[in-house]
């Protein structure tokens, strides 16, 4: 459970709870919960309001495309409990996880409505233009129309900006670094959640001690460089400029670390729970021939990070 609001069911095809109260639905990965997925939401919300049923968001767990490709894992823009939180915040009140095995991957679309969708007590399912389920996507959104058990709201593409919004070109805008674009797609800021971990502490040597991120789980990774962003400790958010990168003047590393050093912050948080917000790609990754202008970089990151919030700004450092 995540919270006293949103009840978390888990279905798979060898258990199927019973759901006593009718629902609304909508179904999908959802990753990002982008405003495509927003725009689910809200009809989901507004049907079950008409129609006195309770809201409700079904997704798969693995993701899907780790069964079909037969991956280990893959990143994602929100893991499964961030999406969880907002879905929650938004008003959802079931969370139903479908357990996707092979097994349900090669379901054919009538045996998928059959054994998967029917016994859920839908009243109505709301669903992308674009959604297609059963065995190689063989079933679509108008098949689903066609059978009898609920009703089926179709909804159409949202576009921003001429371009479809979609997990994948929100991933694509996290990984040029355009996270003010990748922002507007998903109706929020791109946060990275999990721990602060020990460092080499060589920006404490020159005056911008960092905090180093350790991720709670795999996600896209943004393009190496540095931005402005912001940090939540303990359910404040500080000013902060973020590190992405391989740390090629000292200590050089093949795996990405991400650091951020808090302006006008200095206070041990290791160990703590923390969340990096993306804000702005200020410039790209870059090895210095010494200590001193490394520094100076520094000093002009940190302007930078100064005039972004100086221009009004200070929204971002709201959830």
């Amino acid at each position: 459970m995540v919270g006293e609001n949103m009840k978390e069911i888990h279905i798979s095809l060898k258990q199927t709870p019973v759901v006593e109260e009718s629902l609304t639905a909508c179904i999908g990965y959802f990753d990002g919960l982008h405003l495509g997925h927003q725009k689910l939401i809200e009809e989901v919300k507004q049907v079950a309001e008409k129609r006195n049923t309770r809201s409700a968001l079904i997704t798969f767990e693995p993701d899907p495309w780790c069964v079909i490709k037969g991956l280990r894992e893959i990143a994602h823009i929100t893991p499964m409990k961030q999406r969880m939180r907002i879905a929650e915040a938004m008003g959802i009140e079931y969370w139903i996880i479908l357990d996707f095995s092979k097994e349900m991957a090669d379901l054919t679309p009538q045996d998928f409505h059959e054994r998967v969708l029917k016994p859920l007590h839908l009243d109505t399912l709301v669903c992308g233009y674009d959604f297609h389920y059963g065995r190689k996507g063989e079933g679509d959104a108008r098949q689903l129309q066609r059978q009898q058990d609920f009703e089926v709201h179709i909804i159409d593409e949202v576009s921003s900006e001429h371009k479809k919004i979609s997990s994948t070109r929100i991933e694509e805008l996290i990984k040029e670094g355009s996270m003010e674009k990748a922002a507007r797609f998903m109706g929020r800021w791109y946060d990275m959640e999990g721990s602060v971990k020990g460092g080499s502490r060589v920006g404490r040597k020159h005056g911008f001690p960092t905090a180093n991120l350790h991720l709670y789980e795999l996600y896209v990774m943004p393009k190496k460089g540095v931005y402005v962003g912001a940090v939540k400790v303990q359910g404040t958010w500080h000013k902060a400029m973020i590190n992405v990168g391989n740390n090629p003047t000292y200590n050089y590393q093949e795996q990405l670390s991400i650091e951020a050093h808090l302006l006008d912050f200095d206070r041990d948080i290791y160990d703590e729970p923390v969340t990096f917000r993306f804000l702005s790609y200020i410039r790209e990754e870059q090895k210095f021939h010494d200590a001193d202008a490394l520094h100076e970089q520094l000093k002009k990151d940190l302007a930078a990070t100064h005039s972004y919030f100086m221009e009004g700004k200070e929204s971002a450092l709201c959830d």
